[in-house]
């Protein structure tokens, strides 16, 4: 249980200090100021020292209000995008004392890896919930995060055997959503270059066959039927189509006979495919980054996240005419 609770000390910091590093430092060394947990590495009394703890607490406060505030938040993680996981490296080394270089070179990796991979979860959900239109969701979030990194740091010192559970079901979970923070993080970045393209370059529709890629043609050309023409196609992102990985890249396209979603997923083409005359509904929503569309049929509802100029080139007649049969209104 020693070496659990070496461990989940070195681990429990590391982690949090890619979510904050400046407050897991003044909790650190506030701890071994006063006291407050005993049998700590002697090599963390240097955090101890008042003008460290200043500087700590200083800094802290700059990341607070900074924290609050929509865009400049991005902009300061990604400023200490490798100064939280060097700040993680250094104080799981700090830990371990003197050890052999190999043992301080696998300490400062397992270090930095953690605060990074903390580091890159935080900011991609910051990048998530700024996409939403009301501004309270990341003012709550960064103070959760506030009172995580104070508490999380505490834990880590006072009880390390827990910290070293909790964090393995941290990286756990932080595996799994990483996928999805990485797509959407991509998707939000290229919506964005996209809405500054465009501001030089004015955005054609895109129609026809000749609009394709060259990969997703030649994929096409053994998915579509004989004799089905493309009417419209243009880059999209899936927000919710069966068996699509949400924020996935796909390639919509608009048929004389059905829409397709063509998507790649394990290293495959893959489509998914809506009859045109099963189409009940079709509305496009506007929004900040992006704009929603709503396809449904009786047996299926797909909801795709397009760039607003490209969203207003989609064909209404080719999907809506035979649906207006449908309609009881």
């Amino acid at each position: 249980m020693e070496v659990i609770a070496q461990l989940g000390s070195l681990l429990g910091i590391s982690f949090i200090s890619g979510i904050n590093l400046y407050a897991t430092v003044a909790v650190v060394g506030l701890c071994v100021k006063h006291g407050l947990v005993q049998g700590l590495p002697p090599e963390l009394n240097v955090l101890a020292h008042d003008g460290v703890i200043f500087v700590a607490v200083c800094l802290y406060m700059i990341e607070f209000f900074m924290d609050k505030i929509p865009g400049l938040d991005t902009l300061w993680d990604t400023v200490h995008t490798l100064i939280r996981p060097l700040g993680g490296a250094i104080l799981a080394l700090m830990q371990v004392g003197e050890a052999s270089p190999a043992m301080e070179v696998i300490v400062f990796l397992l270090g930095a890896s953690l605060a990074a991979a903390a580091h890159v979860t935080k900011a991609g959900t910051r990048l998530l919930v700024q996409a939403s239109p009301e501004p309270f969701s990341n003012v709550l979030l960064s103070l959760t995060e506030d009172v995580a990194a104070v508490g999380y740091a505490y834990l880590s010192l006072a009880h390390p055997t827990w910290t070293f559970f909790v964090t393995l079901v941290c990286l756990a979970v932080i595996l799994v959503v990483l996928p999805f923070l990485f797509r959407t993080i991509r998707m939000l970045l290229e919506a964005l270059f996209f809405r500054i393209r465009a501001l030089v370059v004015p955005v054609e529709p895109a129609a026809a066959s000749d609009g394709l890629p060259f990969h997703w043609d030649q994929f096409f050309e053994n998915v579509k039927h004989p004799g089905e023409q493309v009417i419209w196609t243009a880059k999209a992102y899936a927000a919710k189509i069966p068996s699509v990985p949400r924020a996935a890249g796909i390639q919509l396209v608009v048929t004389t006979a059905n829409l397709y979603a063509l998507y790649r997923r394990r290293f495959r083409f893959q489509a998914r495919k809506l009859e045109r005359s099963a189409i009940q509904q079709q509305r496009t929503y506007p929004g900040r980054v992006l704009a929603r569309c709503l396809i449904r049929t009786p047996g299926e509802t797909w909801l795709v996240q397009m760039y607003q100029p490209l969203a207003q080139t989609l064909p209404q007649e080719p999907l809506a005419r035979d649906a207006q049969r449908h309609d009881p209104t």
